[in-house]
């Protein structure tokens, strides 16, 4: 490419941009903004967006489409996009200087170019996969280089000093994910899930500490929720503490996704998917330019699901709405307005109870409560906005709301305690009634890149203020009421639900959690390979929680902190990253006491390092960290009541290895692996409650080691076969370590075939789960003895997909 002869300068159009503010270099990230338009016009466009000086020639590239280029990119990456599969050649003179040259478009005879004096090259032969933007519905990308959860700016992976792991639509699509943990476990390192609460809302755990309820949308918290995937552009998970940024959050992770916006192209797609145990799912995206001039966009997503289970009594279903519009108020100016609505009605499930060191050795279908309480339901309702504004091209000012409400309707049985000493009954308690939450997020942040004395510097200023309150009221937690079962011949018929109706009601809670926080990150690049990250937050808490009868008091605490993040990465090449950090974090509201006071905020501080790779043109990435995570203030729950005890100190270690992308251009993988040793390191056990000391005790759900391997292989834009597996080892199933949960590994498997008719393309797919159907379990309750959840034997999905 850089070999190519240049055009004679007299004949060429010369456009000189010098800018006051600074000139892009090729490795810089600069932001784009160009439609689809002649080639010519295109490098003008980028030549003022970047301040790099171009020379071409008008007569080779007017008659020349280019395509769209939108998003974040180096100046390199964005003139290798805008040129493509063009047959045009480009070579920088200098840091601020490009000439583009190459062969004239054939429409443009040899009489033409030679009377122009132009040099004829010899005739190239260009193979070039189609360029996606991030966001387009048919972009097939197993690896996207850029993610803004763990900066909150766009910045390339390869320059992040902390791991972060993208998962995009395209992997969704192929794995056909229907829960949104599933995206998250099978594709991510050191991720499992969290089954607290009979899995009530999706939770996780990552480097070995549970994120308790908390799952951010677009960058803000939520607290608590099953969130529907047909509304997700793809999934962005930080590892390690992420306080700086986002304020009250657990140290072993963030998991961020991103809602899919409107487009100013009109796409349209339905699909339906069916499967085992009844399952039906339809899906609806729409989205495209309501004007003519583009500056008003819609788009629309619905889900409608429902199906039973290899559970007893299980039955699930959903109706997902999310209508969103974004006004493009000028080229500077955007707002985007999002409504969601979801409602589900589930069954709450408290899975299997050990018997000994392993979980019972009863059907997988197994249930522990009653066909006569079982139905609970979960209405989700949340309006969101992003209003943002840049004033040139290096600065930009942003502001994001999200109110959140949810109402859950509990109506389940639940185990009281473990197995009684016969190995046979276990005792059940009642939990019915409503729960209301309410949740407030808003940050704003202002960014911008400039250079000093030759230094370049990404600048981040913002501030956050977070509400949530929670109201228990008329509840039944019912304890000596309900007859125990017997595992081995279960009754799941033997309550009254009119009985059940007129017991009293003997439970409230409520909780409250807020804080302000003001934070600064400053990214600073010397010579484009050595980058430094700095920040720090200043957080003002105010929190309280209060149980069990009315009148209820709230036990109210404030505090004020200040977390600190340091970061560094060396780039020796543009293949490899070295990278390492310091971080620490704060813990949300922790409840309880015995004694009805509220407890300590977990504290965590994190050493990371390790390397990053981008091969192929950064269509093959990976990263491998090692990390020592500490995590004080840890929480134990009080057998059989709502109260929980600090045991102390708990730490992680391990290392992770994730790699993503393309290995050529018909085969694309994503595999991971983690080895995670985390262990309670300080704690006295709690005598009053007879509470043993847990004190080297492994923390509970996560193995040691654990892994996965997807790969596709697509010999055409047609045909699509893929196979994965899923692995993890043996898992302790309570803080107690007196059971575990074995390993296993399970093999999944796809094929998808897809015709095009007129300008749409319909797609069939099949999946199956879980090839060779072993016997496995999925987690168990953390915060008691009580249940392990198993994993569904093998199952099959099928879609068909139109898209147009």
């Amino acid at each position: 490419m850089n070999n190519a002869p240049q055009l004679p300068i007299s004949l060429a159009t010369i456009l000189a941009l010098s800018l006051s503010a600074g000139t892009a270099r090729a490795e810089e990230t600069v932001h784009f903004d160009i439609p689809t338009q002649s080639l010519s016009q295109s490098l003008l466009d980028y030549a003022k967006a970047t301040g790099v000086k171009i020379l071409f020639n008008d007569n080779l590239t007017r008659d020349i489409k280019s395509p769209k280029l939108r998003g974040a990119y180096s100046a390199e990456q964005g003139l290798q996009k805008l040129l493509g599969a063009s047959g045009l050649n480009y070579r920088f003179t200098s840091p601020k200087a490009v000439v583009v040259n190459g062969s004239a478009p054939e429409s443009r005879n040899e009489e033409t170019q030679a009377s122009q004096g132009e040099t004829t090259l010899k005739a190239v032969t260009v193979t070039s996969t189609a360029d996606y933007d991030s966001t387009d519905p048919y972009n097939p990308d197993y690896s996207l280089p850029n993610a803004t959860t763990a900066t909150k700016t766009d910045t390339p992976i390869m320059e992040t000093p902390m791991s972060i792991k993208v998962v995009p639509k395209a992997v969704m699509n192929d794995q056909q994910i229907v829960l949104f943990d599933d995206a998250v476990v099978r594709n991510v390192s050191g991720v499992q899930r969290n089954f607290d609460f009979g899995d009530l809302y999706q939770g996780f755990i990552v480097r070995g500490f549970s994120l308790g309820a908390n799952i951010y949308r677009d960058g803000l918290r939520q607290y608590t929720g099953y969130f529907e995937p047909a509304g997700m552009q793809r999934i962005e998970v930080l590892k390690g503490a992420a306080a700086m940024l986002y304020g009250r959050t657990q140290p072993g992770g963030l998991v961020n996704y991103v809602t899919k916006k409107p487009r100013d192209e009109a796409y349209y797609s339905l699909q339906q998917q069916f499967g085992s145990y009844d399952l039906y799912r339809t899906t609806a995206d729409a989205t495209g330019p309501i004007n003519d001039d583009k500056s008003l966009l819609y788009r629309l997503n619905i889900a409608y699901s429902s199906n039973n289970s290899f559970r007893d009594y299980n039955e699930n279903e959903r109706i997902y709405v999310a209508p969103s519009l974004t006004w493009r108020l000028s080229d500077q100016t955007e707002m985007t307005l999002q409504f969601e609505h979801q409602h589900d009605d589930y069954v709450i499930d408290f899975g299997i109870p050990p018997i000994g060191e392993r979980p019972a050795p009863v059907p997988k279908s197994f249930y522990v409560g009653d066909a006569a309480v079982k139905d609970s339901s979960m209405d989700s309702n949340q309006i969101a906005t992003i209003i943002s504004h840049r004033f040139n091209d290096h600065w930009k000012i942003e502001h994001k709301f999200n109110w959140h409400q949810w109402t859950h309707e509990l109506n389940s049985i639940f185990p009281a305690g473990n197995i009684h000493d016969d190995n046979q009954t276990i005792n059940r308690a009642l939990m019915t009634g409503p729960t209301d939450r309410q949740s407030f997020a808003t940050n704003l942040d202002i960014s911008g890149d400039f250079e000093t004395f030759g230094v370049q510097h990404k600048l981040l200023l913002g501030g956050d203020y977070y509400s949530l309150k929670t109201g228990t009221y008329d509840n039944r937690w019912t304890y000596g009421v309900i007859p125990a079962l017997d595992i081995f011949n279960p009754n799941n018929h033997m309550l009254d639900i009119n009985a059940i109706n007129a017991l009293p009601y003997d439970f409230w809670w409520q909780e409250k959690d807020q804080w302000y926080g003001v934070y600064a990150q400053d990214q600073i690049s010397l010579w484009d390979k050595l980058h430094f990250l700095i920040g720090a937050r200043y957080d003002m808490l105010d929190y309280g929680t209060g149980c069990c009868s009315e009148p209820i008091t709230i036990d109210d605490h404030e505090d004020n902190r200040l977390p600190p993040r340091f970061g560094i990465v060396y780039q020796p090449w543009k293949w490899l990253s070295l990278f390492g950090n310091y971080v620490e974090s704060i813990g949300s509201n922790n409840g309880l006491t015995p004694t009805k006071t509220v407890n300590k905020p977990e504290l965590g501080t994190q050493f990371e390092a390790g390397f990053k790779t981008a091969f192929f043109d950064g269509r093959l990435s990976s990263n491998v960290a090692y990390y020592h995570l500490t995590k004080e203030n840890m929480l134990t729950g009080v057998p059989g009541l709502a109260y929980r005890v600090p045991v102390g100190e708990a730490r992680s270690q391990g290392l992770e290895v994730d790699v993503t992308g393309d290995l050529t251009d018909y085969l694309s993988l994503v595999g991971t692996y983690a080895y995670t040793d985390a262990i309670f390191t300080k704690d006295d056990g709690f005598a009053p409650w007879g509470i043993p000391s847990k004190q080297g005790n492994r923390l509970p759900n996560v193995p040691k080691h654990s892994g996965s391997l997807w790969l596709t292989f697509h010999p055409d834009e047609r045909f699509k076969i893929g196979a994965g597996m899923f692995a993890q080892g043996q898992r302790v199933g309570n803080n107690d370590n007196t059971y575990e949960l074995p390993g296993f590994v399970r093999l999944d498997a796809m094929v998808s075939y897809n015709w095009k008719i007129g300008a749409s393309k319909l797609t069939t797919q099949l999946n199956v789960n879980n090839l060779l159907d072993k016997d496995y379990y999925r987690g168990s309750r953390i915060s008691d003895s009580t249940g392990a959840l198993p994993g569904e034997p093998i199952s099959f999905i099928g879609s068909l997909r139109l898209d147009y």
